[in-house]
């Protein structure tokens, strides 16, 4: 009997340790007994919010906010509750119903790859977009929502992976090629507001969500950018970056050592081809 009981934790023991640490992601699922409790208080205290969406109030969810306020529930519900007000004033819920078929075209993101831990990709080259044009046909503000449409279906399909068992974490991997990238285009006075969106909203209400952010074929130029949103970025989103420059035989052993070719477009230095 007590030979069974051993057996059995030393198995639990086991599995959790090979769910938890079994893959190259920097996300961190186990908790401390000490976590696990201000966890559970923390379930508490946000049990009276009312949530737009169900996977809101989940544990792996919840855990992303007490993280990025280390662990102070006040602070972490507050966050929660602006993401949730958010949500609601920014039309999440309808945002995936809305007719994308021109962004599609203009502005492609592809999120049909993943790593080779089967966490997905958020990639684009962002350089072949005309920044500029979108802002002269008033379009800017669309081009922003639809990068925000993508990015909570890259979400959804990183909690789809995980309910389903096929990847241990909760993140995905932001690739951005910045190929083409000029001032003319991409730094216009009224461009920069898609910057700071982006990064303000990522920040706020997905927390953590990317495992590796990796930028190539960036110029000098750029240094604007992140110049104006550094001081946006959490701990782990400057853990996470990585700015490559444009020498392909830098950033292709770099980009390629967790990721297989056939998973990234060709203007990517990969194999997939897209019509």
């Amino acid at each position: 009997m007590l030979l069974n009981k051993f057996l059995k934790l030393f198995l639990v023991h086991v599995f959790f340790t090979f769910c938890m640490v079994g893959d190259s992601s920097q996300e961190n699922l186990s908790l401390t007994k000490s976590e696990k409790q201000k966890l559970d208080k923390f379930k508490k205290s946000v049990s009276t919010i009312k949530f737009p969406q169900p996977w809101m109030k989940e544990d792996l969810n919840l855990l992303r906010y007490l993280r990025a306020r280390v662990w102070d529930s006040q602070r972490a519900k507050d966050m929660l509750t602006e993401t949730v007000k958010w949500w609601r004033d920014y039309g999440m819920d309808n945002i995936h119903k809305e007719d994308w078929s021109k962004y599609e075209k203009e502005f492609p993101i592809y999120l049909d790859g993943v790593d080779t831990n089967g966490q997905p990709l958020f990639a684009f080259t962002f350089g072949e977009w005309d920044l500029r044009k979108a802002v002269v046909q008033g379009r800017l503000k669309g081009v922003i929502r639809w990068l925000f449409k993508r990015r909570d279906e890259v979400h959804k399909k990183v909690r789809d992976l995980q309910r389903e068992g096929k990847i241990n974490g909760t993140q995905w991997n932001f690739i951005l090629n910045l190929d083409n990238f000029n001032s003319h285009q991409h730094l216009c006075a009224q461009c920069l507001q898609l910057y700071t969106e982006w990064t303000g909203t990522y920040e706020t209400h997905y927390p953590a969500g990317a495992d590796k952010i990796i930028i190539i074929n960036s110029p000098a130029s750029f240094e604007i950018v992140l110049n104006l949103v550094r001081p946006l970025f959490s701990p782990s989103t400057r853990q996470a970056l990585k700015v490559l420059g444009p020498n392909k035989s830098e950033w292709s052993p770099i980009l390629f050592s967790g990721i297989d070719k056939d998973q990234l477009p060709e203007n990517f230095g990969g194999t997939r081809h897209y019509n």
